[in-house]
């Protein structure tokens, strides 16, 4: 297993409170819920710089619309 770091932050009330209440209600840690946190926010992160850079292939292509990247995309088959 991948060893643990021990590491103390400071949170205000709410979102220590809403932190204990899904690790009770998921029947997880506190530390599970918070590195579930991060990998969906980590998750998010490459999502929205995988939607830039296709945003950006999708503008030099001239392709604007759903039925745009379709006729492209049946162009190609």
């Amino acid at each position: 297993m991948e060893s643990m770091k021990t590491v103390s932050y400071s949170l205000d009330e709410e979102t220590a409170k809403g932190i204990d209440s899904i690790a009770k209600k998921a029947k997880l840690s506190r530390s599970d819920v918070v590195r579930t946190m991060y990998a969906r926010m980590q998750l998010e992160q490459t999502f929205e710089e995988m939607e830039a850079q296709a945003s950006q292939l999708l503008k030099k292509l001239g392709l604007e619309t759903e039925d745009d990247v379709a006729a492209y995309a049946k162009s190609k088959t």
